[in-house]
């Protein structure tokens, strides 16, 4: 009976500790950070403080106590069942919440098919590059592109194949890049002549 014991201890103290390593390798793999996510969690997490403070009504400085009126006891026949709060689906969202949440989405599913272009913190000195003048890219599209660090035409003439994928499907048009052809139009922007689209 004491060897059966202490076999099931054994045994119960190696699935615990396969457990624990499983739940490090799945936090390592699913928790991962790309680069530039930073920025988008950043935002979430004040579009999130906003809407909560608006829900909750935060004042500045705290309201005067008053008096608690009197009251008569009231008697409940039956209580009322309890209310399970569920979380909003991500399309119940609205506002900067919803936007984020669907940014971080198009991250994920793009770094399933290719992989992310090189960021870069703001535009140089001079100012942004204007991303519209590329025949494809609209004002939605070009505020996606800053968002993710893309403000030069440099950088989308430097894209590689696996890149030209990943920001495909981050803007939800796989192979209109390519179709487009972005790149050259980029290359003819950064050499300071006029794409076909503009002549």
């Amino acid at each position: 009976m004491a060897i059966l014991i202490i076999e099931a201890f054994f045994l119960t103290a190696i699935a615990v500790g396969a457990g624990a390593l499983v739940g490090v390798l799945v936090k390592q793999w699913f928790g991962r950070r790309t680069v530039g996510n930073e920025r988008l969690t950043e935002v979430m997490a004040a579009a999130e403080a906003a809407e909560a403070n608006a829900a909750v009504g935060i004042y500045s400085s705290p309201a005067p106590a008053s008096p608690a009126p009197e009251v008569e006891p009231v008697v409940v026949a039956e209580a009322a069942p309890p209310t399970i709060l569920k979380p909003a689906a991500p399309e119940a969202l609205s506002g900067p919440a919803a936007e984020v949440s669907a940014g971080l989405d198009r991250i994920a599913t793009a770094d399933r098919v290719g992989e992310r272009p090189p960021a870069l913190p703001g535009p140089r000195a001079d100012g942004a590059d204007d991303l519209r003048r590329i025949r494809g890219i609209g004002p939605q599209n070009a505020t996606r592109l800053n968002a993710l660090g893309i403000y030069h035409y440099e950088q989308i003439a430097a894209w590689t194949p696996v890149e030209v994928r990943w920001v495909g499907a981050y803007l939800a048009f796989p192979g209109r890049i390519e179709r487009e052809d972005w790149i050259a139009q980029a290359r003819a922007l950064a050499a300071g002549t006029r794409t076909e689209a503009e002549v």
